[in-house]
Parts: structure tokens; C-alpha cells; sequence
């Protein structure tokens, strides 16, 4: 009979978990890898990272950098959504919905975020141009 038990990373204090292969992971268990792409035209959707079949996509960073170009009177609202691959321009779950500003930028580190089974992660904005970069890894 199974006892069961939570094995912890003493430096971190993150709980272990199963992953491919039936392996106890504290870490994330794949090194992360850059997605990027310009939100250059207003209100219109761009995929950052493609769905991969049934794999779920663990976002571990988001850094939003905005050009001179957006208008320096208000700023860019830019959304990352999921997706899916049959239409990429309806959001079935907002993932972030923040401002941006002239020359600014938003660098989220350190996070833990997962997308649905096969889900696009898309971007558009109020206003251009922004360069979106998300970093995570497929499971």
C-alpha cells in the first residue's frame, strides 16, 4: 500500500513532481527556450508560440519591450492569450493583459504558467510596436 508523502527541495521549498518518464523533478525538467515575435499592427493576433499536437507549453519567463511608436499619451495594452489551432484570433484564456508604455518594458521572471493541451500562446496590442519574447519548454 502506497504511503503517501511530499518531498520537498530543501533550497527552493518547491514541491517534487512526476514528469515524462515517471521521474521526480524540483526544477523545471527541460531548459527553456525563447519564443518571439513584433506585435507591429493594432488589434491583430500573432502566434508567439505554436501548440504542439497534445504537449503543454510551462511558460517560465515574459518580457514585453515597447518601441518609440506607441503613443506616448497612453499606453499599449497587450494581451497574451491561448488558442487554438483551428482560430488563432479568439482567446480561450487571457494569460496576461498589461500596459505598455514608450520605450518601456515588463520582464516577468521566475513564473510557472501552463497552456492547454496543444494551445497556441498569441499576442496583439493597442498599439505597435511591441516585441514579445516568452521562454518555457513543452511537456
Amino acid at each position: 500500500m502506497a504511503t503517501p508523502a511530499i518531498i520537498t527541495c530543501p533550497i527552493t521549498g518547491r514541491e517534487a513532481r512526476v514528469v515524462r518518464g515517471e521521474a521526480l523533478a524540483v526544477l523545471p525538467p527541460y531548459p527553456s527556450k525563447a519564443y518571439n515575435a513584433t506585435l507591429d499592427v493594432v488589434d491583430t493576433a500573432y502566434t508567439v508560440v505554436p501548440g504542439r499536437g497534445s504537449e503543454t507549453f510551462h511558460i517560465t519567463s515574459i518580457i514585453l519591450i515597447g518601441n518609440k511608436n506607441i503613443n506616448t499619451a497612453t499606453d499599449a495594452t497587450v494581451t497574451i492569450f491561448e488558442a487554438l489551432a483551428t482560430d488563432l484570433t479568439s482567446s480561450l484564456n487571457n494569460i496576461l493583459v498589461v500596459p505598455v508604455g514608450t520605450s518601456g518594458q515588463l520582464v516577468l521572471t521566475g513564473i510557472d504558467i501552463e497552456a492547454g493541451d496543444g494551445r497556441f500562446l498569441m499576442g496583439k496590442t493597442s498599439d505597435d510596436d511591441v516585441f514579445v519574447t516568452i521562454l518555457g519548454y513543452y511537456i
